[in-house]
């Protein structure tokens, strides 16, 4: 599974599928497998596959809110949006402050119904759900580590440069 979130990561939908798929007996109870199999179904425009890897992880962790904007996006794509609305309020409803959820109704809101299937590219269903910004956080954390790392050396250097041999501070 590892290399399925690998493959995940770096938007290699298909190469997922094709890791994850011949698995699936093996995985009955795992959320998080029928999530990148639900996920990478959606990204590919399987809508079929992804409604059912994305129910069966939601039936697996019915609590969990990543998979509800997953379904939300899912029925936007399939003209649902009745679908989609009902569950971006039931996110609200648990979490007022959810900006996935309000920013999909703000999307439905401001956008011609007849129109939402075509104008929800793979860049603007990234937009609706959180995936999009693991690549962000994890650079932020490198570059917070880097830094860091940085400052230290710099310190050490400095001490080094400074103090005299056998001297303690």
């Amino acid at each position: 599974m590892i290399s399925a979130s690998k493959y995940f990561q770096q938007g290699n939908f298909e190469k997922v599928i094709r890791i994850l798929e011949p698995r699936v007996f093996e995985h009955r109870d795992d959320w998080k497998f029928y999530s990148y199999l639900g996920y990478s179904s959606l990204y590919t425009g399987d809508y079929i596959r992804a409604s059912s890897y994305l129910k069966r992880a939601l039936q697996i962790n019915p609590s969990s809110i990543e998979l509800m904007y997953g379904l939300a996006v899912l029925h936007l794509k399939k003209g649902e949006n009745a679908d989609a609305v009902r569950i971006w309020l039931h996110i609200l409803h648990q979490n007022p402050d959810d900006i996935y959820a309000k920013e999909g109704l703000d999307f439905i809101n401001s956008t011609d119904s007849r129109q939402l299937p075509g104008l929800l590219t793979l860049k603007k269903c990234r937009s609706l759900l959180p995936c999009r910004d693991n690549r962000k956080k994890y650079l932020i954390k490198m570059g917070i580590v880097g830094g860091i790392l940085l400052v230290a050396l710099a310190v050490t250097v400095f001490l080094a440069v400074t103090c005299k041999t056998g001297e303690v501070m």
